[in-house]
């Protein structure tokens, strides 16, 4: 099948899902902020980790992943996860380390270890996400430094870990004395999820939500939960000259202006509705496919056949028009894959330009689950 189009409908970068009432809390937002007096001084500095109000918010919009109001030097401010864990990478490892992360994951942590001079060991999964005796195995085997994972919507399988997991894991950590980076970016669009892994072990643990996928990714701005006994300006203190570093000062007063208000919650409310209608949409077309979803993902996980190649079923889908990712963009270290492809939701704006992409994809998933391969 051949659809040659212009410009490809962009199934494969989960954008956050940018409900209409964002637009509006945005417009009434930068009106009101505008009119106050004392704004233009108050972004005139950067924001190394925070300022104080900055932590103080960022506590207080984690509370229900977390399960408490944490102490604002038990927080930091970054410019987006990838600085949050440029920050953590830094202060618990040096170059030639070990570090663990799931065989399929964030799609820049490994880029990101290796130029630390990090080494990155997937660990095996299943429907959960990291399993327990796979971890111990790599643990005694590897003596790796840390565990990176996502336990909720884990990126791109959409797995979630039960809290018997979660417990778990928590103990095999404990055991291998290892960190944990728990990576939440999803937390507060599934509302099913378990307690995070930070309230199951707030000592060892290193918390990370940014407000990419629930409000925007222009705002750069991630919140990071640090380890109980430790103090946030001691953890930032390498970083005071680095501004790449810093989270940008009018993100913090939006952000800050819609948390206190009543704008953050409705923004969530409001994306959790659009995400559920757009996977609605997209298991009318890809469910017969066998793809997976849970609440709060911003895209379908597909499982093929041996008889169906995911790098084909990719290439026919960019041929036609359509951008979709295989499993191996995912992979942390150089095993074998899985023949799977991730196939966004959030990233057109109109629902004609989604029901487009997804035919397509589904035409020609169609197509190679009903041929043996040449």
């Amino acid at each position: 099948m051949s659809r040659p189009r212009t410009s490809a409908i962009d199934l494969s970068t989960a954008l956050p899902p940018c409900p209409s009432f964002l637009g509006e809390a945005l417009s009434r937002s930068l009106v009101q902020l505008a009119s106050q007096s004392q704004l233009h001084w108050r972004i005139r500095k950067n924001r190394p980790g925070g300022e104080e109000r900055d932590r103080e918010i960022g506590s207080i919009w984690i509370k229900p992943r977390v399960g408490e109001i944490l102490p604002a030097d038990r927080i930091l401010v970054t410019n987006g996860t990838q600085n949050a864990l440029v920050v953590i990478l830094r202060h618990l490892c040096k170059p030639g380390d070990v570090i663990v992360a799931e065989k399929l994951a964030y799609l820049l942590i490994r880029p990101i270890a290796l130029s630390l001079g990090l080494i990155v060991i997937g660990v095996e999964m299943d429907a959960e996400g990291v399993e327990p005796a796979a971890l111990e195995a790599v643990c005694r085997r590897a003596s790796p430094k840390l565990l990176y994972c996502t336990p909720t919507v884990q990126n791109p399988t959409t797995a979630v870990m039960s809290a018997s997991r979660r417990a778990e894991i928590v103990r095999v950590a404990r055991a291998h004395n290892i960190a944990i980076i728990e990576d939440d970016v999803l937390g507060r669009l599934h509302p099913e999820a378990p307690p995070s892994l930070y309230a199951h072990a707030p000592d060892t643990t290193w918390y990370i939500m940014s407000v990419s996928k629930c409000f925007a990714m222009g705002l750069r701005l991630a919140y990071l939960a640090i380890p109980e006994g430790l103090a946030a300006a001691d953890v930032f203190r390498p970083h005071l000259r680095s501004s790449s570093m810093f989270a940008n000062s009018l993100s913090c007063e939006l952000v800050a202006h819609w948390v206190e208000g009543d704008n953050a919650g409705q923004i969530v409310d409001t994306a959790r509705v659009e995400v559920t209608a757009r996977q609605q949409l997209a298991l009318q077309h890809l469910g017969r496919s066998g793809a997976k979803t849970v609440p709060g993902a911003l895209h379908l996980w597909i499982e093929l056949p041996q008889n169906a190649s995911c790098d084909a079923v990719v290439e026919a889908a960019l041929a036609a028009g359509v951008q979709i990712r295989p499993a191996k963009v995912f992979s942390v270290d150089d095993q074998p894959p899985p023949n799977a492809i991730r196939v966004a939701i959030t990233g057109p704006q109109d629902y004609a330009q989604l029901h487009a992409g997804l035919s397509i994809v589904a035409e020609i998933l169609s197509d190679h689950l009903s041929h043996d391969p040449p």
